[in-house]
């Protein structure tokens, strides 16, 4: 065919960019046998250029032809697709379910250097799909962690490409070690065993590109999130450990679950399911069924404490409004697991010296003006408890310009002195965020003390033996307004009674306001989290909650919100707003059972 006689071709492109349908572009002669989905291209895009994804090919005279003058792309980057045709598909249905472009989707789930246009090198990247189909789901949910590691190790003996996923990335560091020094792993598996790096930089690229090489074999790889759309050739089987951890929520837009993401690919490649943990989800619970008996342990009632907070001493704390519960059960049980050589653990999922500032005025809290959270009072300054923004105490409120600002429930700093008068001063007080050479030294000394921190302290239980956990206000966790509230408040105390090392003598200390009820029973019976799930989903399924229909958070400016509320209203969908004071911000509720509807 020569030149002039060539059917001119033209090519959607996907870019990242606020836009969410891909753009046109001519494909110059030259570069027409490369004008096919999954080639990466530079094309021009305002004064400059942009690397962007073929995701479709037609010409002027076809179906969605454009007649008019468009621009052509600058150069074909790849001399074959980049990505599988399991890949794309896993990328469309990334977009659906999470209301974004395809652009944005590679943006948020591929190396970074696949849209600056790095070199990837050939690859076989049309391998046999097999068909897209509802994958075989195993269950391993065992409370101990070694027991689930070893359960593990075992799976994986027969040498099969799999991919191990662990929500933090630390947790994957030690079960890739673990796995190399196993027994049960043959060296022909461990010949093939990847660690996959964190997230961003170009060691995860390197990685990437390895994977996909055709020099490259059938792998077993272990990693964080970002291993989720690692390339393993012939994957047979994928691994979502700790899978109700809410940490598999993203917190950057696309705001998106990565366990949904993996459960995804594996139903489109064909890929066995396994999901693990100390407990499970939602909807791995309603697929257990009646498994789930065989995976829900026993347990004696006497591992738990449940103190009444409304009985406990509450000393008020200079500056703030509300108190902190020091409970004479606490203290006890905090000096007798001390006693037997073991350490103890106060939780108060609240950093700073207070947790929140509120407007007296109009009711408004102060927020971050970079991502929306909570801003706590921290060391005489105000900071982000999500993105970790800083400024300086403001003099009025940003919502209403009220002068009357109050800082409301009391944080870590405040908790402090209170446990250095409740505790043996002989012992000692440690904090999650003391220097890691100071706990180092103070876990190897030869006297136990008392760990002060977040949630992120119940990690200090894998290094040092710990006796007793007392969650100083176990309800803090479940009054989110988020859906998901109570399921985190539960998952992080029933880990206190499992995680770490020797937790067979531990006690939990949980002061709350309502003692063994609500979303607290099944922590002292031994059907556990049966329990728990049976009376959730019940009132889910009732309220229309997730899992049983889409829940959708709409946020932005007020007067948007009211335009986006009325077309949502007119359209059928369910909407409401939890907010009705004035300001500048809102947020609206979606209930829907299609997405596609919004």
């Amino acid at each position: 065919m020569t030149p002039e006689s060539a059917v001119p071709v033209q090519v959607s492109v996907a870019l990242p960019g606020p836009w969410w349908t891909p753009l046109t572009y001519n494909a110059p002669l030259t570069a027409n046998g490369l004008a096919i989905p999954g080639v990466r291209v530079r094309v021009p895009m305002g004064r400059g250029t942009r690397v962007g994804l073929i995701v479709g090919v037609g010409s002027p005279d076809g179906p969605g032809g454009y007649d008019g003058a468009i621009r052509e792309i600058s150069e074909a980057i790849d001399s074959a697709p980049a990505l599988s045709e399991g890949t794309m598909r896993l990328l469309r249905w990334f977009c659906e379910a999470n209301l974004c472009g395809f652009g944005t989707a590679m943006k948020a789930l591929l190396p970074a250097g696949f849209l600056s246009g790095e070199e990837i090198g050939p690859a076989d990247v049309q391998l046999a799909e097999r068909p897209c189909g509802k994958s075989a789901a195993s269950f391993v949910y065992d409370p101990i962690d070694g027991a689930r590691r070893d359960r593990y190790a075992a799976i994986l003996s027969d040498g099969a490409p799999s991919l191990v996923a662990f929500p933090i990335y630390p947790d994957a560091e030690k079960f890739y070690g673990f796995l190399k020094n196993s027994p049960i792993l043959p060296d022909y598996a461990k010949d093939r065993l990847m660690l996959f790096p964190r997230i961003g930089g170009k060691a995860e690229w390197r990685a990437w590109t390895k994977l996909r090489s055709p020099d490259c074999g059938q792998s077993i790889v272990v990693g964080g999130q970002n291993s989720a759309m690692a390339p393993i050739r012939g994957l047979s089987r994928i691994f979502v450990e700790d899978e109700s951890n809410n940490a598999w929520r993203t917190m950057r837009p696309p705001i998106h679950n990565v366990r949904s993401l993996l459960a995804s690919r594996a139903r489109i490649e064909g890929a066995e399911l396994i999901l693990g943990g100390r407990m499970p989800s939602p909807r791995a619970f309603m697929r257990l069924g009646a498994e789930s008996a065989a995976h829900a342990p026993s347990q004696s009632g006497k591992k738990v404490v449940f103190v009444d907070m409304k009985l406990a001493y509450s000393p008020s704390v200079e500056g703030v409004s509300g108190s902190l519960a020091v409970s004479e059960p606490l203290v006890r049980e905090t000096e007798a697991a001390i006693s037997r050589g073991s350490w103890a653990i106060w939780i108060l999922d609240r950093k700073g010296y207070a947790g929140e500032i509120v407007c007296e005025e109009c009711g408004a809290g102060v927020k971050c003006p970079r991502c929306g959270c909570t801003m706590r009072v921290e060391a005489g300054r105000i900071s982000c408890i999500s993105c970790g923004y800083r400024d300086t105490m403001p003099e009025e409120c940003p919502n209403c310009n009220g002068r009357l600002l109050a800082a409301r429930r009391p944080g870590l700093e405040a908790l402090m002195p209170l446990a250095d008068a409740a505790i043996d001063s002989s012992a000692p007080i440690l904090s999650t965020d003391d220097p890691e050479e100071k706990i180092r030294r103070a876990v190897g000394a030869a006297r136990p003390g008392l760990m002060i921190g977040t949630r992120s302290a119940l990690s200090f239980c894998d290094e040092a033996k710990t006796g007793m956990i007392g969650w100083i206000d176990a309800d803090g966790e479940a009054r989110s307004e988020e859906h998901g509230a109570r399921v985190r408040a539960f998952s992080l105390i029933w880990e206190s009674l499992w995680r770490g090392i020797s937790p067979s003598d531990r006690r939990v200390v949980v002061q709350t306001r309502r003692p063994g009820r609500d979303w607290q029973r099944g922590l002292d019976l031994s059907e556990g989290w049966r329990v728990f799930w049976r009376n959730e989903l019940q009132e889910r399924s009732e309220l229309s909650m997730p899992p049983f229909t889409a829940l959708v958070k709409i946020e932005g400016r007020r007067g948007d919100i009211a335009g986006i509320a009325e077309k949502l209203a007119d359209s059928g969908c369910e909407c409401w707003s939890p907010d009705e004071e004035a300001g500048k911000k809102s947020a609206l509720w979606v209930r829907t059972k299609k997405l596609s509807e919004l």
